[in-house]
């Protein structure tokens, strides 16, 4: 998978299109997210769409996706 770094500010749009999209090609993960500092998670819509993504602990944000 390759990764790219996204901003806060767009976080939640891109999160959004994760509802419609298969998690093996396209994710939005979070670093620090529930107290795991060190590694990503990933983030669903169904269950993070009222996260407060501008919160200083989550200061990295990424979308992981898979080319064909």
């Amino acid at each position: 998978m390759k990764s790219i770094n996204i901003s806060k500010k767009i976080v939640k749009p891109f999160l959004f299109i994760t509802k419609f999209l298969n998690d093996n090609y396209f994710i939005v993960v979070c670093k620090g997210y529930n107290e795991d500092y060190e590694n990503f998670t990933g983030l669903y819509w169904n269950e993070d769409k009222d996260m407060d993504y501008s919160d200083e602990i989550y200061s990295d944000y990424q979308i992981w996706f898979k080319i064909f």
